[in-house]
C-alpha cells in the first residue's frame, strides 16, 4: 500500500528496507554500489542528458518501465544518491509512484522540504549508502573528506549521517 502523502514518514521502515537489502545483497564495506543493488532486483538505471527545462532534476523512477533515470550532468556523488533515493521510491513507494499524486520534484534548496514520501526515500538512501554498522567503524577515526571517499557519498552526508547516528559534534571535523 502506498504512504499516503499526508501522514508522516515511516523512518524505521526505510531504515529496515536498507538494511534488507544489504544483507540480501551481501554488502559489509563501503562502497555501497546502488546501480548494482537495483540492477540485481531488475531494475534499470539509466543516465539521460536532460533538457534546459529540467536540469534541476536530478533524477527519476519510472515504474511503468521499471527504471530510474537519473541526470547525468549531476556530480558522481550526486548521482549515488539520487540512485539511492529512486530505488527507495521503487521499494517503498511503487503504489504511490504509479497514482496521480506521483510527481517529479525539481531539486531547489529554497523549496520544502517536508513532504513524507521523500523524507522516507531520503532515509533509506541515507540508511543504505552510510549504513550505521559501518559508519561505526570509522567516524572516529577519520575525517569528513576521508569518510565520504570510503562511503562515495558528499561530506554533507556523512555530516549528517554523523550527527545523526553519534554526536553532532564530530559531524563537522
Amino acid at each position: 500500500m502506498p504512504t499516503n502523502p499526508r501522514q508522516k514518514p515511516d523512518y524505521n521502515r526505510a531504515m529496515d528496507e536498507a538494511r534488507r537489502l544489504l544483507n540480501q545483497f551481501g554488502v559489509v564495506e563501503p562502497p555501497i554500489d546502488p546501480v548494482k543493488i537495483a540492477s540485481s532486483l531488475g531494475i534499470r538505471v539509466n543516465f539521460v542528458t536532460l533538457s534546459a527545462d529540467n536540469r534541476n532534476v536530478s533524477g527519476f523512477y519510472d515504474p511503468a518501465d521499471n527504471a530510474i533515470y537519473v541526470n547525468e550532468a549531476e556530480y558522481p556523488k550526486r548521482q549515488t544518491f539520487t540512485i539511492a533515493h529512486e530505488l527507495g521510491h521503487a521499494l517503498l513507494h511503487r503504489e504511490w509512484a504509479m497514482s496521480e499524486d506521483y510527481k517529479v520534484l525539481m531539486r531547489d534548496p529554497e523549496a520544502d522540504t517536508s513532504d513524507p514520501i521523500e523524507k522516507e526515500a531520503n532515509a533509506f538512501a541515507a540508511h543504505l549508502l552510510v549504513p550505521r554498522h559501518m559508519l561505526a567503524k570509522y567516524w572516529d577515526k577519520m575525517a569528513v573528506p576521508s569518510l565520504s571517499e570510503m562511503f562515495a557519498v558528499s561530506n554533507a552526508m556523512i555530516g549528517y549521517r554523523i550527527s545523526r547516528e553519534f554526536d553532532e559534534s564530530s559531524a563537522t571535523a
